[in-house]
C-alpha cells in the first residue's frame, strides 16, 4: 500500500481553443466606437480614442490604475489551453 503510482495522464487538449471572449462593456465600447465614427470620422474618431490611451497610460504611469472587478476574471490557461493564441 505505500508504493503508490500515478496513471498516465494525457494532460493536453486536443480541442480548439475557444474564440477571445467578449465582454458586455466590449459591445457598448464597440457601439461608441461606431456611432462616434458615424458622428465624427473616422480620423477624428481615431483622433479621440488616442486622447483617451494617453489619459489611461498616465492613469497607470501614475500608480492609479484600477483592478480588474472579479467578476469578470478569468484564467487565460483555462480559456486558451496549451499555448493557444488570444
Amino acid at each position: 500500500m505505500s508504493n503508490v503510482e500515478q496513471l498516465p495522464v494525457k494532460a493536453t487538449s486536443d480541442r480548439p481553443a475557444p474564440k477571445r471572449i467578449m465582454r458586455p462593456c466590449e459591445y457598448g465600447l464597440w457601439g461608441a466606437v461606431k456611432d462616434m465614427e458615424t458622428q465624427m470620422g473616422t480620423v477624428e474618431a481615431y483622433n479621440r480614442l488616442c486622447d483617451w490611451a494617453q489619459s489611461l497610460k498616465a492613469k497607470i504611469d501614475a500608480g492609479k490604475a484600477e483592478q480588474q472587478n472579479r467578476l469578470f476574471a478569468t484564467d487565460p490557461d483555462w480559456i486558451y489551453p496549451a499555448g493557444g493564441e488570444s
